[in-house]
């Protein structure tokens, strides 16, 4: 019941505050409430109900990041390739 709540809670908070959340590459939006979360938690900070969100965060990151290979708010496209200053031998690794 309680990780349900969770994520209702990374739900909400994203669709409240989602342009002033910051999109940290791979996890997008969702990983980075899910890390503030967990972090949170981590720290005895805000109850069981933030680990709870952080639980609800993660699953819900696992099951987008297995199937559409991203997690949703991730920068949407502007990360595709090498950035526009490497180039050269740097870029083939």
């Amino acid at each position: 019941m309680g990780v349900g709540l969770g994520g209702a809670i990374i739900g909400f908070v994203e669709k409240s505050f989602g342009a002033s959340i910051p999109a940290i590459p791979i996890v997008g939006r969702k990983g980075a409430l899910t890390l503030l979360a967990y972090f949170a938690a981590r720290n005895r900070m805000g109850g069981s109900i933030v680990r709870d969100a952080a639980i609800a965060g993660a699953a819900i990151c696992g099951y987008e990041l297995g199937k559409d290979g991203r997690v949703s708010g991730d920068l949407d496209g502007d990360l595709d390739g090498p950035a526009p200053q490497v180039s050269g031998v740097a870029s083939q690794f």
